[in-house]
């Protein structure tokens, strides 16, 4: 009898695989979810909104981009959440703007930004830009500091 019970409380080489299945599925069925290919037609809605309101944002409508922004982040939208709230705490210094949020807002996108892992979108890569300085013409090479003097060579 000491026999039939041992083997009763052991877990069989059965039970593991059966537990196995179950979590490759589990992650398989969670991992779904969260790729924009497999939500279907709500995340390429998402994903044309947000691409229209980077587009209205890099055209200058920056209050225009920023109401696109905030309604994507309302629904859950963890980049547009980041975008808002830099326009929303930068908007009056880089762009002469003070938006309106609710505070219950701010912090919803924050709790999004803060359980996130990294932007769920590729960003673009943008080439380095390498700047000279420019050549002096007419004006400014007449506009010399002082001390500075023109010497004619013989």
């Amino acid at each position: 009898m000491a026999n039939c019970n041992e083997t009763q409380t052991r877990p069989g080489i059965l039970g593991i695989a059966r537990r196995t299945a179950l979590a490759a599925a589990f992650v398989a069925v969670v991992g779904g979810w969260s790729t924009p290919s497999l939500a279907g037609p709500a995340a390429s809605l998402a994903e044309r909104e947000y691409a229209d309101a980077v587009q209205t944002f890099r055209a200058g409508r920056t209050s225009v981009a920023f109401g696109q922004f905030v309604d994507l982040a309302k629904r859950g939208d963890v980049d547009s959440a980041r975008i808002a709230l830099f326009l929303y705490s930068y908007g009056p210094v880089l762009y002469g703007k003070q938006w309106d949020v609710l505070p219950a807002d701010v912090d919803y996108w924050n709790t999004l930004v803060r359980n996130s892992v990294t932007t769920a979108r590729a960003m673009p890569e943008f080439p380095p830009t390498v700047l000279q300085p420019a050549k002096p013409r007419g004006a400014a090479a007449a506009a010399r500091p002082a001390g500075i003097k023109n010497v004619k060579a013989n």
